[in-house]
């Protein structure tokens, strides 16, 4: 027999078909473990600063047509690597305005979390589906319709739901509200026998109707409605109880009279959306009494929520029931695996007991409605929850969803206690909490009982402790803040930010969707809790004192409150107003500038301040949050003092731009004059080119005379003749010779003293404690001044004679300035200047500006004054020595 030919070709065949199988799981399993590879190099790589900088570089390489040579295998997993190792930078720093330059050069790496022996399993077996497509059809209905059947009678054992006699009674799709829609179409096709000949026409005499809790998403119904064609006044919002029970959970009184009413009004109640654990909240409706309710007016039950993994725990010697008419099984949150399809379980009438209607039709309504899996399409949608449910067992199910309610059930158990903090969820072991999960497995409980005892989910709430409802849009956005904090102190524990329409913004931990791995530890909940209660006394001292920082603000003539600040949870926001302030265009930028450099200052002391801007675009200080035994007034008396810094500073800048234009201006109406009068004494023979030569040899010119060089005495604010620093080789000051001279010699007064105007009649003013406050901000904010070692003032020397020896550089050692005396008419400019360390030379321009310079600027445009000169077209330089 071993040798017949025809065995060892069918052997042959088998082998190699079972070759192909394991050929296919070998390679995803080797590319599967190669992606988290490079996820998992890509992490430590950035972890050690050492990232690759080419990580990335697939998302910037758009290749708009495909390539005309094949790539090969190798080649296209490296550029899969990096798409998935990586996040894309461009689209991250579209949406996030605080994304630096930097963070689109440098991609972030990916959160890829690794898969466990299951996960892994569920993965491959996508691989494996894909390649039974492969088979004919006969065989592939065959083997789609086998796994259907074997997923759908484990999955009625393992949640101890009531026995499955037809294989069209579980739906497996990957769409969440899938099943749903297409028991919504199994209801119109049956409800109205016309629907599938009349389509839409068939609904208008009678108008369906579908129930839903008011404290359901809102986004289920309506999606239900467009895949259904149906208006949206087709779902009839149910309220809550506001008497007795939870405030979440359907009032099952007024669903009874919503759908006596709609009788009457000739319509057709379709079905009712119960909820056992509300999705934010985690709350269970009255199942008991819903079902009595839908089973007396013959409407449809659908039961969804993650209270229904708590079926699991339910002991083996109790019968099984039917929950409702239908049920929604996410069997990939619960287990923390990835990839598995939804099932819905359903149970459809049999024949025999629909009483004068036609049994045919009856039988394909599910089909129609395409309640049956469609094996036409060759689509194995139940493969990895097949493989998986075989990987873990029944054991492994439940220890999975046992871990994830005795998580809740201690997180609930350790914010029970903290003050401010509002518990919106279900108490795990019902009233009172007489049940624990581990009290649960042991006994003996009622299905509906045990869905309604487990809390799947922990929401909670900060509130001043006397909140009731929803709390106002400020508390609001303290729960936004705490929310983030949390997220970013306490990253062992996943914190969403979810918003009930009854309460507002609130936080929700829910252990039922994430992976085991990511499930925390005792100590990880103890942990949280102590820094739940850090950030609590935080919102706690905010809420105290901002009372008492709005009256302080008010009280004060310098600052404005700022109303209009959203999200900020803060203190709140004050502008810094100056005593001159006027609402004119002009002054709003001047404003603006102002209260961004106080932010800056303030921002090097304490990291509290930020710069916020209004809807008008007004930029003004925002105050972070405040600890326990904070004092406001010596915060805002620091933002006063700062902001009279900032504004006496940006002042001094504009009083000095003035003095120096003016000085230049001076100087240069002096040096035009001292050159016409030089030619009228000189003659004009001398201004010949050749004759001039011969005139000079003849008759040389005076050493002495000439054109005097012009110096901006700042300290005096007087333009003086430079013919005593070229004669004396030094710069005096008040005609006493600076330290470092030969005695102290009295020298003449200069020839040409011209005052500046603007220095007399300006109105600034700085006392001496305030001086030294200046150089601060001057180290800050771009100036002008000239340096503490040497006098101020501003030289203009024209062409000294040839024997003159040229002035002492800005950098050699300069006498010490002479005290300011009394007569000094800018004594307060000089002791600013000496005391602020600020550049020597002036920037370049040829001319000086006709108006004047923007406030906190610090002569930009000059830094070499170039002055001309009628005699030889030459020009003069101004300096800063």
């Amino acid at each position: 027999m071993m040798s017949d030919p025809g065995y060892l070709h069918d052997n042959l065949k088998l082998e190699t078909r079972r070759s192909v199988v394991s050929d296919v799981e070998f390679q995803a399993s080797q590319v599967i473990e190669r992606l988290e590879e490079a996820a998992e190099r890509a992490a430590e790589q950035a972890a050690e600063g050492t990232a690759n900088t080419t990580g990335g570089l697939a998302w910037k390489s758009n290749v708009p047509v495909l390539t005309p040579p094949s790539k090969t295998n190798g080649e296209i997993f490296r550029v899969l690597e990096d798409l998935i190792a990586f996040e894309d930078s461009s689209s991250f720093s579209t949406w996030n305005e605080d994304a630096s330059q930097t963070d689109a050069e440098n991609p972030a790496v990916a959160s890829v979390p690794a898969l466990d022996a299951p996960s892994k399993l569920a993965v491959v077996s996508h691989s494996v589906a894909a390649l039974a497509c492969t088979l004919d059809r006969t065989h592939s209905q065959q083997l789609n319709s086998r796994l259907a059947s074997d997923c759908s009678r484990w999955l009625a054992h393992l949640f101890r739901l009531a026995e499955i006699t037809e294989e069209s009674s579980a739906l497996f799709h990957e769409d969440p509200l899938e099943g749903v829609v297409r028991i919504g179409r199994y209801l119109l096709h049956k409800r109205y026998p016309k629907f599938q000949e009349d389509g839409y026409e068939a609904l208008t005499s009678e108008r369906p109707v579908i129930y839903s809790s008011v404290a359901s998403p809102l986004n289920i119904v309506q999606h239900l409605c467009r895949q259904l064609g149906l208006p949206v006044r087709c779902i009839q919002p149910v309220p809550c109880n506001t008497m007795f029970g939870s405030h979440q959970r359907m009032d099952v009184a007024e669903l009874e009279r919503l759908i006596e009413q709609d009788k009457s009004a000739h319509r057709v109640p379709l079905m009712v959306l119960a909820d056992a654990g509300t999705v934010i909240a985690g709350h269970v409706d009255n199942l008991t009494r819903i079902q009595e309710v839908c089973e007396k007016h013959n409407v449809w039950m659908h039961l969804r929520g993650h209270n229904l993994a708590a079926l699991v725990l339910t002991h083996p010697s109790v019968k099984p029931v039917k929950l409702a008419d239908s049920l929604s099984l996410p069997l990939g949150n619960w287990l923390g695996i990835p990839s598995l399809p939804i099932a819905t379980m359903y149970y459809l009438p049999r024949p025999n007991d629909a009483e004068g209607e036609d049994v045919s039709r009856i039988n394909t309504l599910p089909i129609i409605a395409g309640l049956v899996n469609d094996l036409s399409t060759r689509r194995f949608v139940s493969l990895p929850l097949w493989t998986t449910l075989q990987s873990l067992g029944k054991e492994g199910v439940q220890t999975r969803i046992t871990r994830a309610l005795e998580s809740a059930e201690m997180m609930w158990k350790a914010l029970a206690n903290l003050p401010s903090l509002r518990l919106l969820s279900q108490q795990p072991g019902g009233e009172g909490g007489s049940y624990t999960i581990a009290d649960i497995v042991g006994k003996q409980l009622n299905p509906l009982l045990l869905v309604e005892v487990v809390a799947s989910t922990v929401t909670f709430q900060f509130i001043n402790g006397t909140e009731k409802g929803r709390v106002s849009p400020y508390y609001d956005k303290l729960n936004t803040w705490l929310g983030h904090i949390l997220q970013q102190e306490c990253p062992q524990l996943i914190i969403d930010l979810c918003e009930l329409e009854s309460h507002g913004i609130v936080l929700r931990y829910c252990p039922l969707e994430l992976s085991p791995d990511y499930l925390p530890s005792k100590e990880d909940i103890e942990q949280f809790t102590v820094c739940l209660e850090q950030q609590m006394e935080v919102l706690t001292a905010t809420v105290q004192l901002k009372d008492v920082f709005q009256q302080s603000v008010s009280r004060s003539k310098n600052l404005l409150l700022v109303q209009d600040m959203a999200d900020w949870a803060g203190l709140g926001g004050v502008r810094y107003m100056p005593d001159s302030w006027e609402l004119l265009p002009s002054a709003r930028d001047e404003l603006n500038r102002l209260n961004m450099q106080l932010v800056e200052r303030l921002q090097s002391s304490d990291q509290a301040f930020s710069l916020g801007e209004d809807n008008e675009g007004m930029a003004y200080v925002r105050f972070g949050m405040v600890t326990t035994g904070s004092d406001v007034e010596e915060l805002l008396e620091m933002v006063l003092s700062v902001g009279k810094e900032v504004e006496e500073s940006s002042r001094f800048l504009e009083t000095m731009s003035q003095v120096v234009k003016k000085g230049i201006e001076a100087a240069t109406l002096d040096l035009q004059k001292e050159n016409e009068e030089r030619l009228w004494q000189e003659g004009l023979l001398r201004q010949v080119p050749v004759v001039g030569s011969f005139v000079n040899w003849w008759s040389p010119r005076n050493k002495e005379g000439g054109i005097k060089g012009r110096s901006l005495n700042l300290n005096a604010g007087i333009v003086e003749s430079t013919e005593n620093i070229y004669r004396y080789h030094m710069q005096l000051q008040g005609g006493v010779a600076s330290a470092g001279a030969q005695g102290n010699r009295v020298t003449p007064t200069p020839m040409v003293q011209t005052p500046v105007g603007t220095v007399s009649g300006s109105q600034h003013s700085r006392s001496s404690s305030q001086t030294s406050q200046v150089s601060q901000v001057s180290q800050t904010s771009p100036t002008v001044s000239i340096p503490a070692t040497g006098p101020a003032s501003v030289l203009a020397p024209a062409s000294a004679p040839a024997s003159a020896p040229a002035p002492a550089p800005a950098s050699a050692t300069a006498p010490a300035p002479a005290p300011a005396t009394t007569s000094s008419p800018a004594p307060a400019i000089a002791s600013a200047i000496n005391a602020a360390p600020i550049p020597s030379v002036l920037t370049q321009a040829t001319q000086a500006p006709p108006t004047m310079l923007p406030m906190g600027s610090v002569l930009e445009s000059v830094k070499t004054v170039h002055v001309p000169s009628a005699l030889n077209n030459e020009p003069k330089e101004a300096r800063v020595p």
